[in-house]
């Protein structure tokens, strides 16, 4: 590789929306937190070794029965996001990290094993839900 000796148009996205191929046998639903796992396939959202958080789906993919990467699926990769609280999320924790706890829900991270960062605690509603600032 060499440096730039002129002027270059650089491709470029805005970052909100990514598609991303999905595991094989994985059904991720719509408004779910998405993962990839260890292999780099999209997969539902869960307190699992490996994974890693993409965004929140826009879309439900059904892929129980195609391999891995017939199907794709759009995320939002950012924003503030209203999920489901595990029951130790408190007002004291705004702007503490929170994990992924499953598909829908967050925890902060004494309360989940594998500790995968989701974001972090914009507010509580009060109604056992959360709003989550995405941090990818």
């Amino acid at each position: 590789m060499t440096a730039l000796t002129a002027n270059r148009y650089t491709k470029h996205r805005d970052g909100i929306v990514t598609a991303h191929p999905v595991k094989g046998a994985s059904r991720i639903f719509k408004g779910s937190i998405v993962c990839s796992d260890a292999t780099g396939y999209a997969v539902a959202g869960a307190d699992t070794a490996g994974y890693r958080v993409l965004g929140i789906a826009l879309e439900e993919v059904d892929n129980t029965t195609g391999a891995d990467g017939v199907r794709t699926i759009r995320v939002q990769a950012s924003g503030v996001f209203s999920l489901a609280a595990g029951a130790a999320i408190a007002q004291a924790d705004l702007g503490a990290e929170l994990c992924v706890a499953d598909d829908q829900s967050v925890a902060l991270a004494a309360d989940t094993v594998n500790d995968i960062p989701v974001g972090r605690l914009e507010s509580r509603d009060g109604t056992g839900f959360v709003w989550v600032r995405l941090k990818l």
